[in-house]
């Protein structure tokens, strides 16, 4: 009679072979039994025979362990270690894929343990015969088979106990240092709530955070720091064109807490933006995880963007929130000092002169200064890139500058007081070679007409 998948180790007689005994501890695969199998000689005696299997029983019986660093219902055989102190990686929230049969996956999110692992003996044994060890101590701790995939083999695996669902995912190979990585289904990522951003722009000091954007719990911040350029708020693949945003944005690094992973810094985070008034873009390519969030604030008068990112390492510099404040940029100030500006936000359809709904919230602050002082003149001008040719280019700025004046007259500014005039790609005023430069040059500018100088 054949063994079947989990039975423990048996004394059989080949039927080709009635002298031949054979003890084999049998071990459960998705595809087939896998035995280790040891041939006793026939003239062994009944002793030695019984001595064998005491041996064999030992080995399987030994008291397994838990897996140093994971929780203790993932037990080991004892000679089962950790690859070495730096190979751990604890999250409070992650994702990890799970192949079930048939071809099939499953996504799994919670607390999560990552681990290689090694014999204390340090020598890399064939998948099988790892296998063949580790599921008897698993499924002693009520670990259940759900799939395997792969030539060498990845198993799932899936507990249910004391209220809690855990999913393990073991990756072996020939020879090879197994991979171990838990998912702890406890519950979903505790809730992070952020306040709306005030009617009137706040005072930050340099060593206190924006206060509508709370640090993660643990986090220490590291620096502050001012930039005088537009802010990069692009979002999806590397074909998206660069968008850019404001004259200046301000950042805040910190140094972030070891277990928050990428995914649960993006998810709590794009639910309290979201839930405080945000407008917070879609991931790129759709699919979260990535560790950048970029969002828009425009009600009570604001007008904000922030781009948060979690970095890959946890560093000084791990995390990052820089805010581009577009409603506290004075242009008023800046045509009476330097007689234009350079605005960045009024966006058009691409290689159109028609103007995207995201562009309002700049063209209506435009309209304020306008009417704040009704004896400013602008011209509007318009720039690109170097993309295309200088006839191509000169008319399509033409048609975009001529496109907010009318904007803007529609909204009761007097034509007498604007004008409008494209420039094409002759005034770049960063480098072409670059996506950011290429960004840079894409505006549209104001100039008083009554200004002298450049």
């Amino acid at each position: 009679m054949r063994p079947r998948c989990g039975d423990g180790p048996r004394l059989l007689r080949e039927p080709a072979d009635v002298d031949a005994v054979l003890l084999e501890p049998i071990a459960c695969t998705a595809n087939a039994d896998v035995a280790l199998r040891m041939r006793i000689s026939p003239f062994a005696s009944f002793r030695s025979i019984r001595s064998w299997m005491f041996v064999f029983a030992l080995l399987l019986a030994a008291p397994a362990h838990a897996f140093p660093g994971f929780p203790a219902y993932v037990s080991l055989p004892p000679d089962v270690l950790a690859y070495d102190e730096n190979s751990l990686v604890k999250e409070d929230f992650a994702e990890v894929e799970f192949p079930l049969a048939e071809g099939r996956n499953v996504t799994q999110r919670g607390r999560h343990f990552r681990s290689y692992a090694r014999w204390a003996d340090a020598d890399n044994k064939p998948a099988a015969e790892t296998w063949a060890r580790w599921w008897p101590a698993l499924k002693a701790s009520g670990w259940s088979l759900q799939g395997q995939a792969g030539e060498a083999p990845i198993y799932s695996l899936k507990r249910q106990a004391g209220g809690i669902e855990s999913w393990l995912k073991v990756s072996l190979g020939d020879y090879t240092s197994p991979l171990l990585e838990l998912i702890e289904i406890a519950g979903n990522a505790s809730v992070l709530v952020l306040a709306a951003p005030a009617a009137k722009p706040e005072t930050v000091a340099d060593t206190d955070d924006f206060p509508y954007l709370r640090k993660p719990e643990g986090a220490v911040l590291t620096g502050t720091g001012h930039f005088e350029m537009p802010l990069d708020v692009t979002v999806g693949g590397v074909d998206r064109e660069t968008q850019l945003v404001g004259g200046g944005y301000r950042v805040k690094t910190y140094r972030p807490p070891a277990t928050l992973s990428k995914l649960d810094f993006e998810t709590r985070y794009r639910q309290a933006l979201t839930k405080a008034g945000w407008d917070v873009k879609p991931a790129a390519d759709g699919k979260p995880g990535e560790g950048v969030i970029v969002a828009r604030y425009a009600k009570q008068g604001r007008h904000l963007w922030a781009v948060l990112g979690r970095g890959n390492d946890d560093s000084d510099t791990g995390l990052a929130f820089k805010i581009a404040d577009l409603g506290a940029e004075d242009w008023s100030a800046a045509l009476r000092k330097d007689c234009h500006v350079a605005l960045y936000g009024v966006n058009f359809d691409f290689n159109q002169a028609s103007l995207r709904p995201d562009s309002t919230p700049v063209l209506d602050k435009l309209l304020a200064v306008l009417r704040q002082d009704a004896a400013l003149a602008l011209e509007i001008e318009g720039h690109t890139d170097n993309v295309g040719g200088d006839p191509y280019n000169l008319k399509l700025s033409d048609a975009r500058a001529k496109t907010v004046v009318e904007w803007l007259v529609k909204h009761g500014i007097a034509a007498t007081r604007l004008s409008a005039r494209g420039y094409g790609l002759r005034q770049p005023i960063a480098d072409n070679a670059t996506d950011e430069g290429r960004a840079r040059n894409r505006r549209v500018e104001l100039r008083r007409r009554d200004c002298v100088g450049p």
